[in-house]
């Protein structure tokens, strides 16, 4: 008997039909055939064949705050936990120095002599502080974007993700990276820092989305998730800055923007790149 609702007699009690599952034609498994396109989790992004689909950037915006308000409490305490461990290793770098300074002036009471030699101890201590410093700052920003995308994922959320250093250098890397070229271009002139930002302010999320990425890869991707709808990526660019400029007139206002900022960019560019979120 012929399928009333196709347009062929090919569905049937017989073979099943071309496309339906059934003995020896059955669906591909997950990750593969269809399933592994783009558009779907669990796809094999290669910077192509993105989704035809535009990416709505106001839903895109309305969509992080509800996934903010979903786990208010891990994006308000997370960071204050990670503020207390950098604040713990800033005492730790500071009881170093001042140790060491403590040194320097017992050896000139002394006058043994060795004080040229300590200094430049000192000044090797406080460069080592400084870019001991500035690796775990660069460590807490880092895994704002990889417990987005966790949250996106699974919508599950913990306090301990922010905590969590394992595989955190290559998105380390490729977040200073990002940011330097951005600093860059504004500090040579504003249009290639504006350029600068519009193409690479998303490899941190991509890394976080691909974290199989290399930093070129991470660069390419970027780039096509920026030009992949160029008026979507200049509306949410602004709309961001209108987000920023409305929160910063109150203290929660500021302290819920850089979650806010980091989950939306986390939904746009997967979205962009056809995952779900």
């Amino acid at each position: 008997m012929s399928n009333p609702y196709s347009n062929n007699d090919s569905f049937n009690s017989e073979n099943n039909g071309a496309g339906y599952p059934g003995s020896g034609n059955e669906l591909p498994a997950y990750g593969q055939g269809p399933y592994g396109q783009p558009g779907y989790a669990g796809s094999n992004y290669s910077g192509e064949n993105i989704l035809d689909e535009d990416v709505d950037a106001i839903q895109a915006i309305g969509d992080g705050f509800r996934y903010f308000g979903r786990n208010w409490a891990q994006w308000i305490f997370g960071p204050l936990l990670q503020g207390i461990v950098i604040f713990i290793i800033y005492l730790l770098l500071v009881a170093v120095l001042a140790a060491s300074g403590t040194s320097i002036d017992g050896m000139a009471d002394s006058g043994s002599g060795a004080e040229g030699a300590l200094t430049g101890g000192l000044i090797a201590v406080m460069a080592i502080a400084l870019i001991a410093m500035f690796l775990v700052i660069l460590w807490a920003y880092s895994t704002w974007y990889r417990a987005a995308n966790k949250q996106i994922e699974t919508g599950e959320l913990q306090f301990t993700d922010f905590l969590n250093f394992k595989n955190a250098g290559g998105l380390m890397a490729v977040y200073f990276l990002s940011n330097l070229i951005i600093g860059l271009g504004f500090l040579l002139l504003i249009i290639p820092g504006l350029f600068a930002l519009f193409f690479f302010w998303w490899m941190p999320a991509v890394k976080a989305v691909r974290p199989e990425l290399s930093v070129g890869g991470c660069f390419g991707a970027s780039i096509e998730v920026a030009k992949k709808n160029v008026g979507v990526t200049i509306l949410l660019g602004v709309l961001l800055i209108v987000l920023h400029a409305v929160l910063s007139f109150t203290v929660v206002g500021l302290l819920i923007f850089p979650a806010l900022q980091t989950l939306i960019a986390m939904l746009f560019v997967r979205r962009t790149l056809g995952m779900r979120g």
